[in-house]
């Protein structure tokens, strides 16, 4: 008892708490992910939600883009602008294009033969695989379905609408908050003015008060709520709402991360914010001021979970593989009345084949593409010492350039073969 009155009432700064290492991000991160596919599985296979108290999927997501915003305004003040851009695109772009193969040139060929007993009128067509891959090859969800595949899930013929990967529309939310750090960083306001992301975040946070309130008091919450904004080139539209919640959410995780020397961690303000969080749950307001406790719980618990958890996500991130390839996993299987299982045996099926098309994702795709997170293009590689050219002759083609972008004066040499490319959560990103 001493000893647990000692830690509730200690109290260190965030920066001091978490180490690259030593957190939970990557349990957590793994968590949201199985909530989406755990929703998901009473909605697609049962055309209900999960809960009538709040929005489990949301909720999610949400805890994805508060991670997000710590780790990535992280790796942003630790790189060059050209390496951020680069590594967030070898995290993200990899293992959404190999989603989008698998499905446009596997399932949906093998859906359609079976229901037509030919592949004429799949490829070209309006609404076909190539507009599929077109549409969507860039993270912007502008088309949702192939033709009438899936028309006849349970989900198809409640909605009368065709989805093949609902999971994915999410992802241009995320790039957007990868590009507006990536501006930040280019103005220098990470580094010299990081005041104005704070400012920032009151400013949001101020617009989700009031809708609160206002959303009590009359039932309509006015500021940012309705409507669209875009398009914008590859990503498409966004909706106001969503981007309101998950832009402040990714905003107090850069927030978080800017002033993590100041930011107090302690147990009782841990379990404090998990109880206010946990009435704006059950009372259906969490979009709205409670976003604020949930990103503080999503940290106090990063650091504070126990260490045997540490070291899930730590060589191998299969949350983002569990995230995207599970609605299409469902949505088949829900075709071919797996649902007769039940809610929670749909659910068990399901989570683990989106875990298999995960861990195959890992290691095809996403973990062979993070070994080139060090590659330089020739033009910008520096000589070797007492060598005029940039690439000496007799080096090992395919060889990934060391980083030189770190804040350290030393070279640090690429991962062996081996081991993993995620040295650090900073490069996982989600």
């Amino acid at each position: 008892m001493p000893h647990l009155r000692r830690r509730a009432l200690n109290t260190v700064p965030l920066a001091k708490a978490y180490t690259g290492r030593a957190n939970s991000f990557g349990f957590l991160r793994l968590c949201f992910a199985f909530a989406v596919v755990l929703a998901h599985a009473a909605v697609l296979g049962f055309t209900q939600p999960l809960t009538n108290r709040f929005d489990v999927p949301g909720l999610a997501v949400a805890g994805f883009f508060g991670i997000s915003g710590f780790l990535i305004t992280r790796s942003a003040r630790r790189s060059t602008l050209p390496r951020y851009l680069w590594h967030r695109a070898l995290r993200i772009l990899p293992g959404l294009w190999g989603c989008l193969l698998v499905t446009g040139l596997v399932l949906a060929p093998s859906l359609w033969y079976l229901k037509h007993h030919t592949l004429d009128g799949l490829w070209r067509s309006n609404g076909g695989v190539v507009d599929y891959l077109r549409n969507n090859w860039w993270g912007g969800m502008r088309q949702g379905g192939i033709l009438d595949l899936l028309l006849d899930t349970p989900y198809g013929q409640f909605t009368h609408v065709a989805l093949v990967n609902g999971s994915l529309w999410t992802l241009s939310y995320e790039i957007a908050c990868y590009l507006i750090v990536a501006a930040l960083a280019a103005l220098m306001v990470l580094h010299r003015a990081r005041l104005l992301v704070l400012l920032s975040g009151v400013l949001v946070f101020g617009v989700l008060v009031w809708n609160h309130f206002e959303q009590l008091r009359f039932g309509h919450a006015p500021l940012w709520t309705e409507g669209l904004f875009g398009p914008f080139p590859l990503l498409g539209s966004f909706a106001k709402a969503w981007f309101l919640w998950y832009g402040f959410m990714f905003l107090m995780g850069a927030a978080a991360e800017l002033y993590s020397d100041r930011l107090p961690i302690n147990d009782l303000l841990g379990v404090a914010s998990l109880a206010v969080l946990a009435g704006f749950v059950v009372n259906g307001g969490l979009f709205g001021p409670g976003l604020l406790f949930y990103e503080y719980t999503i940290l106090w618990l990063a650091v504070r979970l126990p260490r045997a958890l540490h070291r899930v996500g730590r060589t191998n991130d299969y949350s983002y593989g569990v995230y995207i390839y599970a609605f299409p996993v469902q949505q088949t299987m829900a075709k071919f009345g797996v649902t007769v299982l039940g809610l929670w045996g749909f659910f068990a099926v399901t989570a683990a084949a989106a875990f298999a098309c995960a861990y195959a994702s890992w290691h095809l795709v996403e973990k062979p593409a993070l070994r080139w997170r060090n590659w330089t293009p020739r033009s910008l590689r520096e000589p070797e010492p007492g060598r005029g050219e940039p690439n000496p002759a007799g080096s090992e083609e395919g060889q990934p350039e060391p980083s030189r972008t770190g804040p350290s004066t030393s070279t640090p040499a690429p991962a062996p073969a081996d081991q993993t490319p995620v040295a650090s959560p900073e490069l996982a990103g989600r």
